[in-house]
């Protein structure tokens, strides 16, 4: 490893983590020739005997296969995949085309491959080496990088080797970036390969090579004897490029082109299959002139080698030239000698692209094939391999409706492939091919749904709404989706009017509407009757929201409709109830995609209803997950939805952090006004009345003012105007909230508008309402709510010189805000009872409450599902962890919580829903 000692040593201390339970992942990033493959070879000869091995390369030719690289890579834990979890053993069976049925989440195959890497490994510890693999398919580069960012307790080493050039997105994997040889180290490496180099060939070589072994090796061994003694023209070795990039690949080709004409050939096939089989290889050059004996001059070059029945180049650069330098014809004809040979049902991808490849010109029947293996892949759940052959048809094709066809299907993959501008280019290309009104709608579903989650939720309102309008006369149930979108996004953005226009359309499709869309279009229905200022009727909407029975979990759509039926109407229980319920729906189906969106309903609901600690636990794993898998616009939405619980748990930093908003108003629309709410709550904690009045003013007064958080925070507006002594600038909004609560109906709800009617009111009007908010508070839940009442209570009674009476009050709120973690305010209330003339008892020592409090918020989930009972491998299988991992957690947690066994945890914690997996 001659100029790469530093990075063998890294990769070896990776290896010796992997042995000691400590996993990780690495991408090796660097040119071409640079040494990745050769880093790699070491560290494979390098490791010890108890290590596995797995390796895979990606193929160019193969880069469109679906899974062929995953498929290679875990053949040695085969034995294992029955061992998988339901959902993941049926999701990888579906992949590999060894088992029918819906197309698996992309996410859930990651996690397969997790699993089964993570089970093999503990048999012997794993090095996994994946080279080339800009070339692989996309399936099986999601399903690596997914499970590389989780191997923290695993006995698994993954390297990942990539070509510089290729923008791989490898976020939050760490990369190891391979750089030019040093002179010295180019010596010794051209002293140890290369014999009878003269001093000045050797300088030579070394300024052309600028660094790269590849090139090194390669421009030495390619001199002639005379050059090799010296004598070399002043020109640049093979080509006048500035770059050393450029003069390698022009000296690789000419390397190519010196050989006999049927070697050529030979190479051309060998390059146009990828697989490497020397029998497939040689069966097709021999269809085109070429045989077994027009190997030898190519071996005699050192470009190729021939072992165990295959055929291996010795570098890309070198299968590129083989492929490129060959005429166009003389390409398509290897690509059809090779489609020939590949028959069965195994082989039709194969064959496909083969197929694809020889077609110079439109061919319908080589179209429909490709359109074929575009649903094949689709039914795999590589959606990015989908796109690319659906793609390929609609070039094939003559035919401008089938064009169009084909585009939009392939839009709607690249779309659930994550490849959101791929997806936008793809549905404005099909727009301009067809006039088809259903197949509009489909191609600006796909628009709509690319603007909300990168641009302008106004914008995506505007093409939903146009696209369901084209619709709504013959496929209504289309259009009913694409109205209940447009719905979302104009509520989000304030656009009242789009929103009437979206629930006007929507009650006009009536009962031609599927059964499960009939309570989302109730939803709809309330969302603008709300947004229009009328609560009771937009309520009275909302509770008709609720699906039938088991209807919110199993669809996506319907049941974000009814937890969000259940948010807007104060009924906090149904709301943890449904979104719990989705969650669950989405952990036993394996949709890891979906579940951030129903993670983050129900750490919402848990928020509001006062179970901070386990909405802490669903935040993080929402966090995780939408990060995971590049849900920038759900991450957006959570950043305002964690910046609540940070403002009330009075961490300032992490508040705001998390609320902050760079990018302006439209950022804050996509956090539906949990942001800013978030920000003035600590504000109001940390006693900055002006300034929590001065934030709230604009965002009550903006377009999410009737938005969930925002409705809610009216409260906190009406505090910090009384405190300002400027209670007439709270009454307007006041008012409204006043409106809502009764419509609501909710104890709680009813409790705060008295609390608010007696900080607004004369002091001598006082007590009889927050009397009968506390009165309220005994009959509904939202703890926090009813502290912050009897904390006002309490300083106003000290205030009205009633000092037992406030202390009565003020302690009840110091506990209650101590039991929620709720620091500030606890704080608050303790300087109040102190004033009143009241003592803060001492802290009691430290209980089950305070070791908790200890364990991050992915140790608690652990521990909860621990304590019912479940083994890591349920657990795991339900939070989308190995077993290893569960097992590490539970490891760390022990120790904070004074425990050594799993029998011990049911007393400490209140356990989560059981496990079923």
């Amino acid at each position: 490893m001659i100029g790469r000692e530093p990075e063998a040593a890294r990769l070896a201390r990776m290896v010796a983590g992997a042995r000691a339970g400590q996993g990780s992942a690495i991408v090796l990033r660097g040119e071409a020739g640079i040494g990745k493959s050769a880093l790699l070879a070491h560290v494979a000869d390098t490791a010890a005997a108890d290590l596995l091995v797995l390796r895979a390369v990606g193929v160019e030719s193969e880069s469109e296969l679906p899974f062929a690289a995953l498929h290679l890579l875990l053949r040695p834990a085969a034995h294992l995949v029955d061992r998988l979890p339901a959902t993941q053993r049926q999701a990888l069976r579906r992949a590999f085309r060894e088992e029918h049925g819906d197309a698996p989440d992309r996410f859930l195959i990651g996690l397969a491959v997790l699993t089964l890497l993570a089970d093999l490994a503990e048999e012997r510890p794993l090095l996994c080496l994946v080279d080339d693999a800009q070339w692989l398919d996309r399936a099986s580069l999601d399903a690596l990088l997914f499970a590389s960012r989780r191997l923290e307790a695993e006995r698994i080493a993954l390297v990942l080797a990539v070509r510089d050039a290729a923008g791989l997105p490898v976020d939050g994997v760490p990369e190891l970036p391979l750089s030019a040889l040093g002179r010295a180290d180019s010596e010794r490496l051209l002293a140890e390969h290369v014999a009878g180099l003269g001093p000045q060939a050797r300088d030579r070589v070394i300024a052309e090579a600028e660094g790269n072994p590849f090139a090194l090796l390669h421009f030495a061994a390619h001199l002639s004897d005379e050059q090799r003694s010296g004598h070399l023209a002043p020109l640049p070795l093979g080509t006048s490029e500035a770059s050393s990039g450029g003069r390698l690949e022009r000296s690789v080709s000419a390397a190519v082109q010196r050989l006999p004409d049927r070697t050529r050939l030979l190479l051309l096939v060998a390059a146009a299959d990828g697989s490497g089989e020397l029998a497939l290889v040689l069966r097709a050059a021999q269809a085109l002139g070429a045989g077994p004996p027009d190997l030898a001059a190519a071996e005699r070059t050192a470009l190729v080698e021939v072992a165990d029945g295959h055929l291996r180049f010795h570098h890309p650069l070198i299968k590129a030239a083989a492929y490129h330098e060959a005429p166009m014809l003389r390409r398509a004809a290897a690509h059809r000698a090779l489609a020939e040979l590949l028959s069965g049902d195994e082989h039709a991808d194969r064959r496909a692209w083969h197929l694809a490849a020889a077609a110079l010109e439109p061919d319908e029947e080589v179209s429909g094939i490709l359109a074929e293996t575009g649903r094949r892949a689709q039914a795999r759940g590589a959606h990015g391999a989908a796109a690319t052959a659906y793609e390929r048809a609609a070039q094939l094709t003559a035919d401008r409706g089938r064009r169009a066809r084909w585009l939009a299907a392939a839009a709607e993959a690249m779309l659930a492939a994550g490849q959101l501008d791929r997806a936008a280019a793809g549905a404005a290309r099909g727009r301009r091919l067809t006039a088809d009104s259903v197949l509009l709608a489909r191609l600006d579903r796909v628009r709509g749904a690319v603007e909300a989650e990168q641009g302008d939720p106004v914008s995506a309102m505007h093409l939903l709404i146009s696209a369901a309008s084209g619709v709504a006369g013959v496929a209504p149930s289309d259009a009913a989706t694409l109205l209940a979108s447009a719905a979302g996004q104009a509520w989000f953005a304030g656009e009242h009017g789009e929103l009437r226009k979206a629930a006007d359309l929507l009650t006009s499709l009536g009962s031609a509407v599927e059964p499960h869309q009939l309570p989302v279009t109730a939803a709809v229905r309330g969302m603008e009757r709300l947004a229009a200022g009328d609560p009771a009727a937009g309520l009275s909407h909302l509770r008709r929201a609720a699906p039938p029975a088991g209807t919110a979990a199993a669809d996506q759509l319907a049941g974000t409709y009814a937890v969000f039926g259940a948010l807007m109407t104060g009924d906090d229980d149904a709301a943890g109830e449904l979104a719990a319920a989705r969650v669950d729906a989405c952990r036993a189906q394996g949709l890891v995609g979906a579940l951030p969106h129903a993670l983050a309903m129900l750490t919402q609901a848990q928020i509001l209803r006062g179970g901070y600690a386990e909405a802490a636990e669903s935040g993080a794993e929402a966090w995780r997950i939408a990060d995971d898998t590049g849900q920038t616009g759900r991450l957006r939405h959570l950043r305002g939805v964690l910046a609540r619980l940070a403002a009330i748990r009075g961490d300032d930093e992490e508040c705001l952090r998390l609320a902050g908003r760079p990018q302006g108003a439209a950022e804050e629309r996509h956090g539906s006004g949990w942001g800013d709410s978030s920000l003035s709550l600590l504000d109001l904690a940390r006693a900055r009345y002006a300034r929590a009045a001065e934030r709230l003013t604009p965002l009550l007064r903006g377009p999410l003012g009737h938005t969930v958080v925002v409705t809610f925070a009216v409260a906190d507006f009406v505090e910090a105007c009384a405190r300002l002594g400027e209670p007439d600038r709270a009454v307007a909004a006041f008012t409204r909230f006043d409106a809502w609560t009764e419509a609501s109906g909710r104890p709680w709800a009813r409790a705060v508008a008295h609390r608010c009617r007696a900080l607004l009111a004369p002091s001598d009007g006082a007590d009889a309402h927050y009397d009968a908010a506390l009165r309220l508070h005994a009959r509904d839940g939202r703890p926090f709510e009813r502290a912050r009442t009897e904390l006002v209570y309490g300083e106003w009674l000290r205030r009205e010189r009633r000092r037992a009476d406030a202390a009565v009050q003020l302690r009840a709120a110091r506990r209650t805000f101590a039991s929620l973690g709720a620091a500030p305010w606890a704080e608050r209330a303790g300087r109040e009872l102190v004033a009143a003339g009241g003592r803060v008892a001492r802290a009691e020592p430290d209980g089950p409450g305070s070791a908790l409090d200890a364990l991050t918020p992915q140790e608690l989930q652990v521990v909860r599902l621990a304590a019912t009972g479940a083994t890591n491998r349920q657990i795991g299988a339900q939070l989308f962890l190995s077993p290893r991992t569960v097992g590490s957690h539970l490891y760390r947690a022990y120790p904070k919580l004074g425990v050594s066994s799993r029998a011990e945890l049911a007393g400490l914690v209140v356990p989560a829903r059981p496990c079923t997996g």
